[in-house]
Formats: C-alpha cells, structure tokens, sequence
C-alpha cells in the first residue's frame, strides 16, 4: 500500500506541474491557434491525472476535503473543456448527458464543500471550503441556466470557456503555493491565488466582450451639393 501511495503522490506531482506549464503557455498563446490547442490539451490531461490520484488519495488516506477539492478543481476544467463543444446552444443545439452530469456533478460538490465549511465552524479554516463551494455551485448553477434557457451572449462559449480552465489553473497554483508555503497563515494561502486569478479571469473576459461586442456603425460623412 506504501509504494502505491507514492506512485499515485508521484503521478500527481507530475500532473500538476505539467498542468502548471501547459496552463501558462495556453493563457499566453493566441486562442484558436495550434499551440494553444495543444497545450490546452495537454493541460486537460495533466488536470485528469491530478483528479483521479487527488481522488483515490484523499479515500486512502480519509482526506474528505482533498476529495472534494479535486472534484471542485476538475469541475471548473471539464466545464471550460466542454462549453467549446455548446456552441450553437439557442440554436437548436441541447445539451447532452455528459453535460448534465458534469453540472450535476459540481453542484453536489459544492454543497457538500458549503456543508463542510459549517462544519469546521468556528475554525478558522472554515472560509476555504465555504468560498470553493460557493464558487462551484454558482457555476452550476450558471449552466444549468444556459442549458434551459440558452446563451444571453453571443460569445458564450469562449468567456464559459476561460471561467472554466483559468478557474481550474487558479486551482493548480493554489495546490503548488500551500503545498510550499508555510510562514503565511493557511487561509491566505489557500485564498489569495482566487482572489488574484479571479480578477485576472474577469478582466480576460471583459476584454473579449470588448472585441465581441457589436460594431456601431461609423457615422458617414454626406456633403449636401445642390443639383441643378
């Protein structure tokens, strides 16, 4: 069981580093274009393997909260992977099963994330599980909406899209910095890479919703001439 537990502690090292550089070179290369395709991908993978070792760790080791938490991180990158295949949603495209059980999934996840925030109260702690659910089942919550009743936005699926796998990555930061940090309280640590990366996901999306926002038409300049 002991050399189990360090191949899967090794997997997941490996996962997450390789989630960690895949993860920057896709939110710094051009969307659309082969090498953010790529490394998007990679990523994607990188992120599987960490689940699935976060997954069988946390049982092994009765780490409830390692358990919720990888679902809580994968849910944020299979939304983000999944909403480029949802785009033609409110025209005449459904979202499938898959789609369903991903939605399902993460907001059973993160109420059990909120429940185990009551729990630890008053611990001091109790804040990072609370914030995670919170976050989790409001993107739940979200797609849930956008599969009943449509996208409001013509570029859904992109801003779904960076939500989704730069949540993911904020995530992955945030196993690498309390996993090294020790002399700041748990708490900042645990928080702070959600704060920072929420705001830089925010701006990203504005910004797209700068370029995608409909044109006004430029005002033609008309000389009146009289004819004779």
């Amino acid at each position: 069981m002991a050399t189990f537990t360090i191949v899967l502690l090794v997997i997941h090292v490996i996962g997450g580093f390789g989630a960690l550089i895949s993860g920057f070179i896709a939110s710094v290369t051009r969307k659309g274009n082969g090498r953010h395709r790529g490394s998007g991908r990679v990523y994607f993978w990188s992120m599987t393997a960490v689940f699935i070792t976060a997954v069988i760790l946390g049982i092994l080791k009765e780490n409830w909260f390692l358990f919720m938490v990888g679902f809580f991180s994968y849910y944020l990158v299979v939304r983000g992977y999944r909403i480029l295949y949802l785009k033609q949603l409110g025209r005449g495209q459904k979202a499938s099963v898959i789609d369903w059980a991903v939605a399902t999934t993460g907001g059973i996840f993160g109420l059990a994330l909120i429940g185990s925030s009551l729990r630890l109260l008053p611990n001091s702690f109790a804040p990072v599980p609370l914030v995670f659910g919170l976050i989790c089942v409001g993107f739940a919550t979200k797609d849930v909406q956008l599969f009943i009743k449509g996208p409001k936005e013509k570029g859904h699926w992109i801003f779904g899209h960076i939500a989704g796998m730069g949540g993911g990555y904020i995530a992955t930061w945030t196993a690498f910095l309390v996993t090294n940090i020790t002399f700041l309280p748990p708490v900042m640590v645990w928080l702070a890479p959600t704060v920072i990366g929420s705001v830089c996901i925010g701006y990203t999306i504005f910004i797209w919703k700068k370029k995608l926002a409909p044109r006004k038409p430029a005002a033609v300049a008309t000389s009146l001439h009289s004819v004779l």
